[in-house]
């Protein structure tokens, strides 16, 4: 049986409202790529893409298969020089045991939510660093600190951000447990 889709205003609208999670996935992958310069650390990148996948896992996790974590994760190997495949596995990662925690995550305040998030990103960069290391060789771990303190202080900043755009979706079912 074949399904006739009616692409009216509204259904368009509803789509494009659909799609913004993803296009500001790929924005924040592009900001994501560009590194800050932090005293005594060096150039520092902000986990910014962490940030979103691990908040739509929470919030809206149907509107981020983990087919496109893996693309973005694969995206930003790619276009940050890493060895393909490091970020993309981190990401899916991430979003697996996210979800997994989802039910608890769901009823938690703001200040459990960040506490959470600075714990699991602390985990991704231990284990980035790690798979660098045994790939391209041992790097200092500054760096890496630099980048978690900093991802950490801007994460109420991209979630207010999220919020709003959390805000311009359709209401979501109730089927994703």
């Amino acid at each position: 049986m074949s399904r006739s889709f009616d692409f009216n205003a509204g259904s368009i609208l509803v789509l494009l409202r659909l799609a913004v999670p993803q296009l500001l996935l790929l924005l924040l992958l592009i900001l994501n790529l560009m590194a800050l310069p932090v005293p005594y650390a060096g150039p520092v990148k902000p986990m910014l893409v962490m940030m979103a996948v691990y908040y739509w896992s929470i919030y809206r996790p149907t509107l981020l298969p983990p087919w496109l974590c893996f693309i973005v994760g694969l995206l930003m190997d790619i276009l940050s020089g890493m060895p393909p495949g490091v970020n993309a596995f981190i990401l899916v990662a991430l979003q697996w045991l996210v979800q997994d925690q989802r039910r608890f995550l769901m009823g938690q305040p703001y200040v459990t939510i960040w506490a959470v998030f600075g714990l699991v990103m602390g985990g991704a960069a231990l284990a980035e660093w790690v798979l660098l290391g045994l790939v391209l060789g041992w790097a200092a771990l500054t760096p890496v600190l630099a980048a978690v303190l900093l991802s950490l202080f801007l994460f109420p900043f991209v979630t207010l951000l999220l919020v709003f755009t959390h805000r311009l979706l359709p209401v979501a079912s109730r089927t994703y447990p």
